[in-house]
Parts: C-alpha cells; structure tokens; sequence
C-alpha cells in the first residue's frame, strides 16, 4: 500500500511537470556599442492544450527599445509544443542597463512564465576628435548607422499614374460632351427658347399586352408541372389589365364569372367569349382546384391570348390616323424652328 501512494505521488508530479510551461532567453551579446541591435532567443516549452501569447514589456528607463519581434518557429515534440521567437533589442544611451522580463500569458488561464532580467552593457564606441581650438573634428563626426537607400516605390507612381489618367479623361469627356449641352442650354434659356424634350413613345394597348404574351411564351414555365399554377396567373393577369384599357372594366378586381357576364354584352367582346371562357376555367382549375393541365392544354390557352388580343385590338380610323400624323408633323417642325434659331 505504501509503495502504490508512492508511485502515485511520483506521478501526479511527472503529470504536473509535463502539464507545467517553461521559458528559457539567451541573449547573442550582453555588450554593444551605442545604437547596435542584439537579439534574445525566445524558447517556449508548452503543453499542445495551452496557448500562450507573448508581451512585451516596455523599460520604464526608457534606456533599452524593441526593435522587431521576428516571426515565432514552432516545433512538434510529441505532448508538447516548443516556439521560439526572436526579440530585436537596441540603446542609445551608453552605461549599463536592465533588459525587462518577458512574459508569455495564457490567454485562457491567465498563467504567467516569464524571463529573469538581463543586463545590457551599452558602449559608446564613437570616437571623436577635437580640433586646435577644442572643438569636434567634423571629419571624425559620423552617423550610427549608414544611410539606407530605399528602392523606388513602382506601386505607388503607378497609382498616382492611374489618377492622373483618370482625371484627364474625365476632364476631357466634361470639355467635350457636358459644356457644350450646358452652354446650349443657358444659352437658350437666355434667348426663351425651349428646346422640347424627346417624346415619350407611348406603345398601344394591344401591342403591351402582346409584348408581355411573347415573354410568356419565351420562358415555357408550363413544362415545370410545379409552375403552371403561376403560368396561368401570367397569361390571365395579362388579359385582365388588357381588359381593363381596352374595355374600360375594373377586371383585376373581378372574378372569372364577372368578366364573363361583364362582356358578354359587348359587341366587340362577344367573338372572343369562347376562348375567354376556356381559358378562365383552366386557369381556375389549376389555381384553386389544384388541377395539372397538360402541355397541350397550356399551349392552346396562350394560342386563344394571342387570338382574343388580336380580335379586340382597337382599330385606328382614318380621322385619328391623321390627327395623329398632324401631331407627330407639328413636333418634327418645332423642333427644327428651335434647332435654326
């Protein structure tokens, strides 16, 4: 018994251990001349099942600065991760000074490893002569580093390029398309011309409700026995508003019997009854009865659209024609009159 509590002990200790994260820094050299870098080798020894995140803690002398954190290299070592991630440190006050710890917090946990502090011995290697009069020697002044010569930014004279294109077309579509119309116009608004706007072209009735047959016809929804339901609702709505202009009925609004007794009176109406009536009954049969027409059936029902349409279509006499004409002449003369002004 005594030897099993031991051998437990040992390991919930070996779990804890292996469980337990670790960090390690060595430094490639704790001595450097004044505006030098030396880096710290970062080693992060964790569990696969924690994650930590490096933070860097600023100096509060304000003597040791981080210049770059290298990207970290991480390692599978079976039960545990190791990462190592390099930190790029410089001074420009000389003396010795203290490197602060660095800290890896779990983000989940909140635990905390950390590096001890390291000394940094900072070196004034500059050398600087003087002269007869005890002043520095210009010639013996230099920088701590070497001026770098950045390479041209191709990226951004391109852009600025692209711009500069941008504008000067835009600028030259404005010269030529937009000041001239707006120059003709002030310049008619000063004369009291007025220049008409282009006529609206105004489709007849008949010629709409055929536009819309066609299109019908053009998407054959009928071939989906799911859609027909939504193709009859097409081909009706589309003789409904037709009606609706053509013999001034409200048919939207009305049944299929209503439509029907609505114009069977009418004396233009009464040759497309037939068609009409089979028509509606279809329509109300896949609609409500939930009825399945057969690609037969749809396709004579958009024959008899076409068919009513074209047997009702209002016919233009021969005073209309021409007053329409007159119109249409009175217009072409206005606008020539405005163009010769």
């Amino acid at each position: 018994m005594k030897f099993h509590s031991i051998a437990t002990v040992f390991f919930l200790c070996g779990s804890l251990a292996a469980n337990a994260a670790s960090l390690t820094a060595k430094m490639d050299s704790a001595h450097i001349g004044i505006g030098r870098q030396t880096a710290v080798h970062l080693t992060l020894t964790q569990p696969k099942d924690q994650d930590f995140e490096l933070q860097v803690e600023k100096d509060s002398t304000g003597k040791v600065d981080v210049v770059k954190l290298r990207q970290a290299d991480t390692t599978d070592l079976g039960g545990s991760l190791e990462i190592k991630q390099d930190v790029i440190i410089t001074s420009f006050d000389s003396g010795s000074c203290i490197i602060p710890p660095f800290k890896y917090v779990n983000i989940r946990s909140g635990e905390t490893v950390s590096t001890n502090a390291m000394a940094l011995e900072v070196n004034n290697d500059i050398e600087v002569k003087l002269d007869e009069a005890g002043q520095p020697d210009s010639t013996s002044v230099r920088d701590i580093k070497e001026i770098m010569t950045l390479g041209f930014d191709w990226a951004k004279f391109f852009t600025i390029l692209l711009i500069v294109l941008l504008v000067a077309i835009l600028g030259f579509l404005a010269w030529k398309y937009l000041l001239p119309y707006i120059q003709k116009k002030r310049k008619a608004k000063q004369e009291g011309i007025i220049i008409p706007d282009k006529p609206e072209v105004v489709l007849p009735i008949d010629v709409i409700a055929i536009n819309k047959l066609d299109e019908i016809k053009a998407k054959r929804i009928w071939k989906d026995s799911n859609r027909v339901k939504e193709y009859y609702t097409d081909v009706t709505d589309t003789l409904r508003e037709y009606f609706c202009s053509r013999f001034n009925i409200n048919a939207m609004e009305m049944t299929s019997d209503e439509i029907l007794d609505e114009l069977k009176y009418n004396t233009e109406a009464m040759p497309i009854i037939p068609e009409l009536k089979s028509i509606l009954n279809k329509a109300d049969m896949a609609k409500f009865a939930k009825a399945t027409p057969t690609d037969e059936d749809c396709e004579t029902s958009l024959a008899n659209a076409y068919l009513i349409v074209s047997r009702t279509k209002p016919v233009e006499t021969e005073a209309t024609q021409g007053k329409k004409a007159k119109k249409e002449k009175s217009s072409s003369l206005e606008i020539s009159n405005s163009n010769n002004i």
